[in-house]
């Protein structure tokens, strides 16, 4: 009798910037591209970048042709509370890391926002 290898989860990591600290220029854990130039911009996108949720607008910024197709037509919506099931359901194990970033300014009082990037380790370069 042969044993199935346990699935193992998708990974998920927090990081939040102190208050009024500019966003952080997030770089591929894999191949250490910048994921979003200090511009909002993904001009040259690493291979391993699999999405960019905004969690401001409640959109996807990026979606990688292969997220694209798993997540199909569900509706775009990731929070903390829901990314790691969501990214479960979608058939990704401990190959994919999603970063949750939070950072905070000031506009008519305190603002908090955070945008959640996942990284494809199996993504070819």
């Amino acid at each position: 009798m042969t044993k199935k290898k346990p699935k193992t989860l998708p990974q998920y990591s927090r990081v939040e910037q102190p208050f009024g600290m500019p966003p952080l220029l997030l770089r591929c854990p894999i191949c250490g591209q910048v994921a979003v130039d200090a511009d909002g911009k993904q001009d040259a996108r690493c291979p391993h970048l699999a999405f960019v949720y905004l969690s401001a607008c409640g959109e996807f910024e990026y979606m990688s042709p292969d997220f694209a197709q798993r997540f199909g037509t569900e509706e775009p919506s990731l929070d903390a509370a829901t990314v790691a099931k969501t990214l479960k359901n979608l058939g990704y194990e401990n190959q994919m890391l999603a970063i949750e970033v939070t950072y905070g300014g000031m506009a008519c009082g305190p603002v908090w926002y955070s945008d959640i990037y996942g990284f494809d380790f199996s993504a070819e370069a």
